[in-house]
């Protein structure tokens, strides 16, 4: 059977363009490796405790926002099952023996930083006007006001969040702080753009919310709207080959075994496997050079945290700990600093929301660290691997239980990952847990765009635009506006309902 869209890889990407494009009355076909969908979005149980994989809350989900107009498009909002965070201070940055809050709401946001920072009213206001003009440069943002070809976001890859932030202030408290949030985009002092963290940020100050049962569940409400509107997903059907004749893909190959035709492919896969699947040739050696020589944003060490039943109580906000005077450096750690911080979540119970079942903390690890096991799988890593595993986690929960005390005690089980379970289960390539890592240095080099030099061939997922929820709906409608056309699939959006 000949297909209209053949859609490999099904993670939110890959399941929103499906979605935009059934709808739309094509005749769509996701192929999917693993037995499970939704990529980052998968969740996984240990003790009868579910835990999520990559997805840990969500931003932009007030009434009217960008996610949850988003949302309205893909009939979402009704369908999952979220809990907004607390208002006054959904995150919290834990620095130099001090908490700073982060609120909802850009005033809100203003007046509580300025009550932490009294002196430095005006690089806060500075900082809160450059987040706002950054969002307004984005098309999807201002639904009433669609351009045919608005590109003056890409202005913002070419400054340094860092240097931005070095030149609103001089006070390292809160520099420090404001780049607290660094772990949720891959911060690098050296490399990362403005535009990333400022729209994330701003996604977060308009509603920031956790879901109560996974994020699986956003997945699955996608792929069963995909299957209503006629689409097809496949499981366990790996592309192992895609072919190609005169610019443009003639067929995929699955298994090694069957091959699958389409007009036009998406791929929501790593730009750099997407290359490793192709026949020699296909793309000009520039382009392949630039791609596979693009860096990856740091992986991460995370340990799961069982918890017995009533013994700790759900806290309803993130808090992101740090241990080092200057947040950049951590994420050039040494063995002495590591771990220099951690970022912490804590997950709601749905039958009693007094207590938490699970708790996930997230630590900066490279993937050089995990080298001498790059070519093993999961559960056949070797005794060296989990000693090396049980160390870190020592570490963590020392830290942990120092920052908060008595948590040691509620728990009933430990589990841990490295950026080797990641690669395996998510596919991220070195176990990168955002993708590509952008360069203000060089951003055309780093950017990549969702059409490719073949003609049938687009790309979407935490690649394209920016990656996490909101980063990747959008960059799902600016890959599907390549086929149905910019303004037509925006006044879709527009007039849902």
């Amino acid at each position: 059977m000949k297909y209209d869209v053949v859609i490999i890889g099904s993670g939110l990407g890959g399941l929103e363009c499906a979605y935009i494009l059934s709808k739309e009355g094509y005749n769509v076909c996701v192929l999917e490796k693993n037995r499970v969908l939704g990529g980052c979005l998968q969740t996984f149980s240990r003790c009868g405790t579910v835990f999520d994989t990559g997805m840990h809350y969500i931003g932009g989900m007030d009434e009217d926002q960008i996610l949850y107009r988003l949302f309205e498009y893909f009939d979402l909002n009704r369908r999952l099952n979220l809990k907004r965070l607390d208002e006054d201070g959904y995150d919290i940055i834990r620095y130099d023996g001090r908490d700073y809050k982060f609120a909802m709401g850009y005033e809100r946001f203003a007046d509580t930083m300025i009550e932490q920072f009294p002196n430095d009213r005006i690089a806060i206001q500075k900082y809160v006007s450059k987040m706002k003009d950054i969002r307004d440069s984005v098309d999807l943002y201002n639904l009433e006001n669609i351009s045919s070809s608005n590109t003056s976001y890409l202005n913002y890859y070419g400054l340094s969040i860092a240097d931005f932030l070095d030149s609103i202030s001089g006070n390292e408290i809160l520099k420090n702080v404001l780049a607290g949030l660094a772990p949720l985009y891959g911060g690098m002092r050296e490399t990362s753009p403005l535009y990333i963290p400022m729209i994330i940020h701003s996604s977060y100050i308009e509603g920031a919310y956790r879901f109560i049962g996974g994020g699986s569940q956003l997945s699955d409400v996608l792929a069963e709207s995909v299957t209503s509107f006629g689409g097809t997903i496949l499981k366990k059907a790996e592309v192992t080959k895609i072919h190609h004749e005169h610019g443009r893909i003639t067929n995929v190959e699955i298994n090694h075994e069957e091959r699958i035709e389409a007009n036009h492919y998406i791929s929501d896969i790593h730009p750099k496997t997407l290359l490793g699947l192709l026949d020699h040739g296909a793309f000009k050696p520039a382009y392949t050079k630039r791609i596979n020589g693009i860096g990856e944003t740091y992986g991460m060490f995370t340990v799961y945290l069982a918890m017995k039943e009533n013994a700790f109580r759900y806290i309803n906000k993130n808090f992101y700990c740090y241990h080092v005077k200057d947040l950049w450096r951590d994420f050039h750690y040494t063995d002495d600093i590591w771990p220099g911080g951690y970022m912490v979540h804590f997950s709601p119970v749905a039958e009693n929301m007094e207590f938490t079942d699970a708790v996930i903390v997230n630590t900066i690890m490279r993937w050089e660290e995990v080298l001498p096991w790059v070519n093993t799988t999961v559960e056949n890593r070797g005794e060296e691997y989990q000693a090396f595993k049980q160390r870190k986690t020592e570490l963590i929960m020392r830290d942990l239980e120092n920052d908060f005390p008595g948590i040691g005690h509620a728990v009933k089980f430990i589990y841990n990952s490295s950026p080797l379970t990641y690669r395996d289960y998510t596919g991220t390539w070195e176990g990168s847990v955002y993708g590509i890592q952008k360069d203000y240095n060089n951003p055309m080099k780093t950017l990549i765009l969702p059409r490719t030099h073949l003609s049938n061939l687009f790309l979407t997922g935490q690649n394209i635009n920016v990656h996490g929820v909101v980063g990747v709906t959008i960059g799902a409608f600016l890959t599907c506006s390549e086929l149905l056309g910019k303004k037509h699939l925006m006044n879709k959006m527009k007039n849902v309902g």
